[in-house]
């Protein structure tokens, strides 16, 4: 069967005989009903792209007709997901912008823990008027000294902040890693104390990092991303596109040649889930591509289902985060 027709009677295009055809196709075999479901459901999640999705058909209908041998997997598979994810991605923009966003707004004055539970954003609006953006499982602390001008916060977890230019105020940002001195306005951290890796991608202005004995170890300039790991202290500093890094504020996610495993402790923040990987060459698989945050999670996991050696079981537990397990 040819894929693109699928996709073109699944957009309502197909012609009688076109029709006629696909029919008889499901009705020969019953592998060709279960791959007609199955493309149906991914065509639901891109049913909204204008990105012409045939080769993207054709490459999945690939993967899934070819013996899974994981030994390999890691070696094939991401390449699928690179293109597939990034449709994906694309195709749901539009459906995200129209459902509207589904994050909670503060506005905060006194001393103050903010913490954003799994599976929530929350806008924050300090006194100062900076205006702080959290991702879910984060926490963002600061003091009742902060309207008095001592303009420093500590975060942990992922954060975009458009701080209010004060010249005589200094802005800091403390992590468990590094420290951050803003000399101009809009930047994002990724610093999840458990991943031990904390990323910094300035968008506007300039930002100094330092480390924990005081000294200043670079300071970035617009389009720079550093990259700094605790297991070694090392940092890197990187020319990247900001919005792969501040996408999530718009509820979409990019993979850049993630391992699995990794992948895995997000969707945990995203979803309230807990995954248990029983395969070890499972989690060092790579994806490359661009995700929906607002998709429920069976969804989420169907799509890297289809794309690689994964395979998926949910345990809903009582009163606990539901257990699912990769194999």
């Amino acid at each position: 069967m040819d894929y693109s027709l699928i996709n073109k009677y699944l957009a309502g295009d197909a012609s009688e005989a076109e029709t006629r055809e696909i029919f008889h196709w499901i009705e020969a075999a019953r592998k060709n009903r279960a791959d007609f479901i199955r493309y149906k459901k991914v065509w639901a999640l891109t049913s909204k792209s204008n990105v012409d999705t045939p080769q993207a058909w054709s490459e999945v209908a690939v993967s899934l007709a070819k013996p899974r041998d994981r030994r390999i997997a890691v070696y094939r598979h991401w390449i699928v997901a690179a293109g597939f994810l990034l449709v994906f991605g694309l195709g749901a923009l539009m459906q995200y912008i129209f459902d509207g966003k589904t994050h909670r707004e503060f506005s905060y004055g006194a001393e103050t823990l903010i913490e954003v539970p799994p599976g929530q954003m929350s806008d924050v609006v300090l006194s100062d008027g900076t205006k702080v953006q959290l991702n879910s499982g984060s926490k963002l602390y600061y003091s009742g000294k902060f309207s008095e001008g001592e303009r420093t916060v500590r975060l942990e977890g992922e954060a975009f902040f458009d701080v209010t230019n004060d010249p005589e105020h200094p802005f800091f940002v403390k992590t468990t890693g590094l420290d951050f001195k803003v000399y101009g306005t809009s930047f994002n951290i990724q610093a999840y104390p458990e991943d031990n890796v904390i990323n910094t991608t300035l968008v506007e202005g300039s930002l100094g990092l330092f480390g924990k004995s005081g000294s200043e170890l670079v300071k970035l300039v617009p389009g720079e991303t550093a990259t700094y790991r605790g297991n070694d202290k090392k940092l890197h500093i990187d020319h990247t596109d900001p919005d792969l890094y501040t996408s999530w504020k718009e509820g979409l996610v990019t993979f850049r040649n993630e391992k699995l495993k990794d992948i895995a402790r997000k969707i945990e923040r995203w979803y309230n889930v807990e995954i248990v990987i029983k395969n070890d060459r499972l989690g060092e698989e790579l994806f490359l591509g661009t995700i929906l945050k607002n998709k429920p999670v069976d969804q989420i996991l169907e799509v890297f289902a289809l794309t690689s050696s994964l395979k998926y079981r949910m345990v809903p537990r009582a009163d606990q985060p539901t257990l699912i397990y990769w194999e």
